[in-house]
């Protein structure tokens, strides 16, 4: 509980959110996302849903993480030029990141919507 509460204020540092929350959480994005748009030759209905569910855990994870790698950018010590820069790029990564992951919750919901009107409107 105390991690999450020093990561909600931004007081870890900023190369431990960014390298260990965001960029895997980024990969997973990715990976799920691609696999989805290719296919990758998946066989097994179980699969495809552990692989949906991957892209869709990772969406609602993005806009979070993408909180956390703000702040802890915000509380980054900028005594050099490169530290500001440094932390100028997180904060463009995580603000990239978390409109990704809210278009696509987004998209979720619109999809969600159109199933279920489907199946509920008189034909």
């Amino acid at each position: 509980m105390k991690l999450l509460a020093r990561l909600a204020t931004g007081r870890v540092a900023l190369w431990c959110t960014f390298w260990l929350l965001g960029i895997p959480l980024a990969l997973v994005w990715d990976g799920s996302g691609a696999c989805m748009v290719t296919g990758c030759r998946i066989e097994r209905s179980w699969v495809a849903e552990l692989v949906i569910g991957l892209f869709a855990a990772a969406s609602v994870a993005m806009p979070f993480g993408a909180v956390v790698i703000w702040r802890s950018a915000s509380n980054y010590p900028r005594e050099a030029w490169w530290q500001t820069l440094l932390a100028m790029g997180a904060k463009l990564c995580a603000g990239f990141w978390g409109l990704l992951g809210i278009l696509c919750i987004l998209g979720f919901f619109y999809l969600a919507y159109g199933a279920i009107s489907a199946v509920l409107a008189p034909d």
